[in-house]
């Protein structure tokens, strides 16, 4: 079998360091080269200098790196098409035979390029822009993009049950279901100490009650949306603070301002170890407008903290009862998540039975993970007894 050379493509560098370092892991494990195209340059959720630090690990792992200048959002149509144009130049430059794309962008553009030059792509969906519940436009807008696309995709994995159902209106040629990207299970912590000395780095008494949020800061994380609510409460013992950069920085200090919550509120910025803050926070508020699965709220709960999620996303496949979290409605409802804060804050819970997680973790996901990329990138040809070349045939999953 000739060695595979598999293209990962993501529209933002964070991509690459949250949910694709195990991957690479696991096709270098398996004997194909990788290589690595995204925008290291406007690196997405991490700062430039932890962009920097990713490309050097990448290059001492032996994967080749290349510069994509995508765009955030949709993108233009002079952006899209020199992104295309430079996936078709790797892909011809370094006899690329496969590609694993992330985000919706760089899911497109992907998929194109692989059936320009007719060779494999997986997609893999952080969640869908149309989900249960959702706007009516997304789905107007989101689903027959993705149905056009999904013909030309060899294999579409998704992260959540929702999605997972929703995908089977979609003509990839297989579909499958991993719950998340993994995550570290492992608990090496001292809850205690290092709780009690984050919350004096933090500057926190005793008896305060500190809300976390972690995400980039923008509209889809609803940020705002939880401020609004703590401000509702009026309780000065809650102190809410907000790990992640962004574009909504200076609206959400405005906004604080305007609701004079003073030192109650705090932006942290990019935090690279987020232990101390799930050891020291009170209860994690993750209400995002979307999301794929929701990395933060399960990298908390190994921490023991309660979480309030919202039930539109895929945050409901782990919150399974009140032990766990609470879910929303409605994100954007300030009153509902208002009332939601008051009912944890009151129950002052922490969670003791954490063996959800075991679904979830690296063990689990990078085993089907395994499965999937022999089966799509390493299983297309074989050599028989007599030494021809034979195809295997797709099958359904």
């Amino acid at each position: 079998m000739k060695k595979q050379r598999i293209l990962i493509l993501a529209t933002t560098a964070s991509m690459i360091k949250q949910f694709n370092m195990h991957n690479i892991d696991i096709l270098r494990s398996l004997g194909a080269e990788v290589y690595v195209g995204t925008n290291f340059y406007s690196p997405g959720t991490i700062t430039n200098d932890s962009s920097n630090k990713l490309r050097s690990e990448l290059q001492e792992k032996g994967v080749k790196c290349f510069q994509i200048d995508f765009k955030r959002g949709i993108g233009t149509h002079k952006s899209n098409k020199q992104a295309l144009k430079e996936i078709c130049n790797i892909i011809s430059s370094e006899k690329i035979t496969g590609i694993h794309a992330h985000s919706p962008l760089g899911g497109i553009i992907g998929r194109r390029a692989a059936h320009k030059k007719n060779i494999k792509i997986i997609y893999t969906a952080h969640g869908f822009q149309f989900f249960r519940g959702g706007p009516i436009k997304n789905w107007i807008i989101f689903f027959p993009v993705e149905w056009f696309y999904g013909r030309w995709t060899d294999a579409l994995i998704t992260i959540n049950k929702q999605d997972f159902k929703i995908s089977k209106k979609i003509p990839a040629k297989n579909k499958y279901y991993i719950p998340g990207i993994g995550i570290d299970i492992s608990q090496d912590v001292n809850y205690s100490e290092t709780r009690k000395k984050a919350r004096q780095k933090l500057g926190l008494n005793k008896d305060d009650y500190l809300i976390i949020s972690v995400g980039e800061l923008n509209k889809n994380k609803n940020h705002l949306t939880v401020l609004r609510a703590i401000s509702r409460l009026n309780n000065p013992k809650i102190k809410y603070m907000i790990a992640g950069i962004g574009p909504e920085r200076k609206e959400l200090l405005r906004l604080s301002e305007k609701l004079k919550l003073g030192k109650n509120f705090k932006l942290l910025g990019y935090l690279e170890n987020l232990q101390d803050l799930y050891c020291a926070a009170d209860l994690n508020v993750f209400i995002s407008k979307r999301e794929g699965l929701g990395l933060a709220g399960l990298d908390g709960i190994k921490y023991g903290l309660y979480i309030i999620g919202s039930k539109r996303t895929g945050m409901k496949d782990y919150i399974t009862s009140d032990k766990i979290g609470l879910l929303v409605d409605s994100p954007t409802n300030v009153d509902e998540v208002a009332s939601m804060i008051y009912k944890a804050l009151k129950g002052s819970r922490r969670i003791s039975d954490k063996s959800i997680l075991k679904k979830f973790s690296y063990t689990n996901v990078d085993k089907k993970m395994k499965f999937i990329y022999k089966k799509e990138f390493l299983a297309n040809e074989r050599i028989n007894k007599y030494g021809a070349t034979c195809k295997h045939n797709h099958e359904r999953t």
